[in-house]
């Protein structure tokens, strides 16, 4: 190789670099397979089909620049246009949103239905307790207090003792106190019985008398996910960029490299 002269126009630029052709293909047929299974952000702002479509065109152009024009089979550019104006074209989703809108308005009404449910045990739970508080209460304004109790006891004795009976009215007033109620009594079992119902409610229980309708909503949501998950693939052209990916690799590896094809690479226009 001859000196230099560094006082010649563009001798500080390096000669170019000899090229493999066939590794250029292997690595451009590997990068295109990665990006035909590279999986979007579903977060705002995150990887999109935008910048998907960026990063196909920057590995194109780099392989066709140092692939050179001439070694470019016919028809490439043009299939090349064709596949990336498949993926431009609009994605019709309005049957997907039909039914993922049926089923979540499905959802909102059982939804509605078991908080109502619950609700209104949470309420008659409320209502129990309150009654048992003041049934309580008034079962202990009636009591005598512990010196009455007392004294009458020491009366009832020193009557027995001098024969004398107790009044009727003494004996119904005594009667009457000493009575149980029958609804104090039945209360802590009906709030206990409110409780389970409402554990059932809220714990999903094949025993709450909702259990139906936990049934179905669960198998509402599973089949909404599934929707969603179908229209996310769709709006990303999941199926579309592996196909264009693919199509485009095999195209690449058809490319014919001839003798002396490790050679010095023309730049072409891409």
């Amino acid at each position: 190789m001859k000196e230099q002269d560094h006082n010649q126009p563009g001798a500080w630029f390096s000669e170019p670099k000899q090229v493999d052709y066939e590794q250029l293909k292997a690595r451009t047929i590997i990068a295109l397979d990665k990006l035909g299974h590279q999986k979007f952000s579903p977060e705002p702002g995150g990887y999109s089909l935008e910048n998907w479509l960026k990063g196909l065109s920057l590995l194109l152009a780099e392989f066709e620049e140092k692939m050179g024009e001439a070694r470019l089979p016919r028809g490439y550019v043009e299939k090349k246009r064709l596949l990336i104006d498949y993926l431009l074209k609009p994605v019709d989703t309005s049957s997907i949103d039909g039914g993922i809108s049926e089923l979540k308005q499905r959802e909102a009404e059982i939804v509605r239905k078991l908080h109502e449910e619950r609700t209104r045990t949470a309420s008659k739970i409320d209502e129990l307790q309150g009654e048992l508080a003041r049934r309580s209460a008034e079962l202990e304004e009636k009591a005598p207090p512990v010196e009455a109790g007392e004294r009458e006891r020491s009366r009832s004795f020193f009557s027995r003792l001098l024969g004398r009976t107790q009044t009727s009215s003494s004996k119904d007033s005594q009667g009457k106190i000493r009575e149980p109620d029958p609804r104090l009594q039945s209360l802590p079992g009906e709030i206990g019985e409110q409780r389970k119902l409402l554990k059932s409610i809220d714990q999903h229980s094949p025993t709450s008398p909702l259990a139906e309708e936990w049934k179905t909503l669960e198998s509402l949501q599973a089949r909404t996910k599934e929707l969603e998950s179908e229209r996310l693939q769709k709006v990303q052209l999941v199926k579309e960029r592996e196909e264009v990916t693919a199509s485009m690799a095999e195209m690449i590896s058809r490319i014919p490299l001839g003798e002396g094809a490790a050679g010095e690479g023309k730049v072409g226009s891409g």
